[in-house]
């Protein structure tokens, strides 16, 4: 059981880690590679290669670890066809929707001298609309369904390190959440899902505890989504709006 919550930790930690590396570090390598490919643009190509396969790992375990707890009891068939069916849903808008924005926004950057074209504004609505809300509700529903999936699980207790990886990797992902969503344009749907995720992670983590258990994946998500909820209205209130990182010269 200890082994089985460390590793739980480790895999969560490195999926918030490389949930915010992939998407955060790529805007600021804007050297060219190969014109018109920058090396942002190839570090992004790996994007999906990074998130969904640990995405899936967890999702894994969680039934793994559950077989184990209650090797007795059936998992619920319900329970288990509706977190397969949001997980398909969000690894699809996660991987189709940057696909779109890794295209679109290499091809809007050699058309930044021709604003008022058409075909400007088709590569802008591709790059800086579609693509993001794609993106954003199927890393939301992914972490919807790793909820769902993992809210039996169940261990005594959890140690100073499993905290501190849980605690990190929460930070990581309630960090790069925030920031996607102000950057992509897309607050006015991250921003209550970041509160919708809270409140579900929040309710399931309680009622565990209750019951005298620890659940990491409730702690993870609560956290990552408490801190994402912070950062939105810090910066909603700081900035009187919402605006993105690139109009203030930061990118």
């Amino acid at each position: 059981m200890e082994e089985d919550s460390d590793i739980i930790c480790f895999w969560l930690l490195a999926y918030g880690f490389f949930y915010a590396y992939f998407h955060i570090v790529p805007p600021f390598l804007k050297a060219v590679l190969k014109s018109p490919l920058t090396w942002g643009d190839t570090l992004d190509f790996l994007t999906p290669f990074a998130v969904i396969p640990l995405a899936y790992i967890l999702y894994s375990r969680t039934y793994k670890i559950l077989s184990s707890l209650e090797p007795q009891l059936p998992l619920n068939r319900v329970i288990r066809i509706l977190t397969k069916v949001i997980l398909a849903i969000g690894f699809l808008l996660f991987v189709d929707g940057h696909g779109l924005h890794l295209s679109a926004n290499s091809i809007a950057r050699l058309l930044h001298h021709m604003k008022e074209s058409e075909l400007y504004k088709a590569t802008y609505l591709f790059d800086e609309i579609i693509s993001h809300f794609m993106w954003d509700g199927g890393v939301f529903l992914i972490s919807v369904a790793l909820i769902i999936a993992s809210y039996k699980i169940a261990f005594k207790s959890l140690s100073w390190k499993n905290f501190a990886f849980l605690s990190l990797g929460a930070a990581f992902y309630g960090f790069a959440f925030t920031a996607n969503g102000i950057e992509g344009q897309t607050v006015i749907f991250t921003f209550p899902a970041a509160g919708v995720g809270f409140l579900i992670a929040l309710l399931f983590y309680f009622h565990r505890k209750k019951e005298g258990n620890q659940n990491p994946f409730l702690f993870f998500f609560m956290s990552g989504f408490f801190l994402s909820l912070i950062l939105f209205a810090y910066w909603g209130i700081s900035r009187s709006g919402f605006p993105q990182f690139s109009e203030l010269g930061w990118i």
